[in-house]
Order: structure tokens, then sequence, then C-alpha cells
């Protein structure tokens, strides 16, 4: 069984620098999720490599949320692709 590990946001963002409405926004946009607990926000700690993927993006090279969102859904279908790839490659080798 997989152990989850949540971090407190308001944590994340005062030692990373990004703001927690950009958290909420990619939440907003289905980027990430977050588990609010009262009046806390945490996100699990798989999330954070996704976050600062998504802030290089936003603050290095100005690409709106709107963008990040189809990037990322344009990398998910290349990912399944590339694995549907291999998988076809796998059985084309049982031919040879």
């Amino acid at each position: 069984m997989k152990k989850e590990n949540y971090i407190l946001v308001r944590h994340y963002c005062k030692r990373t620098h990004i703001p927690d409405a950009f958290i909420k926004a990619l939440n907003e946009y289905g980027l990430i999720h977050y588990k609010q607990i009262e009046t806390e926000i945490y996100i699990l700690d798989e999330e954070i490599p996704e976050i600062e993927r998504f802030d290089r993006l936003h603050n290095d090279l100005g690409i709106n949320l709107e963008g990040i969102d189809a990037l990322n859904h344009m990398l998910s279908r290349l990912r399944n692709m590339e694995s549907e790839m291999n998988t076809l490659r796998k059985r084309l080798r049982l031919y040879e």
C-alpha cells in the first residue's frame, strides 16, 4: 500500500516563492489536485515536480494557464502514443 505524503501549500509557497494563487489556479484548471482540510490546503508530494514545471513554463517562458493546459494535454497524448508504439513494436518482433 502506497503512503501518501501531503505538504502544506502555505509552507511550500513560502519556501519556493511560488504564489499560492498560482497553485489554486492550477487546481482550477485540473492540472494538479489538492486537498483542503478546514482552512488549510495540502498537496501531494508527487505534485511538486509538476508544479515546478508549470511554474517554469509560466514564469520563464511566459505561457499562460490555458497554454500550459494545452501543452500538458499534448504531452499526455504523446506519452500515450509512445507507449502504444512500444507495445506494437514488441508485438511486431514476435512475427519477425
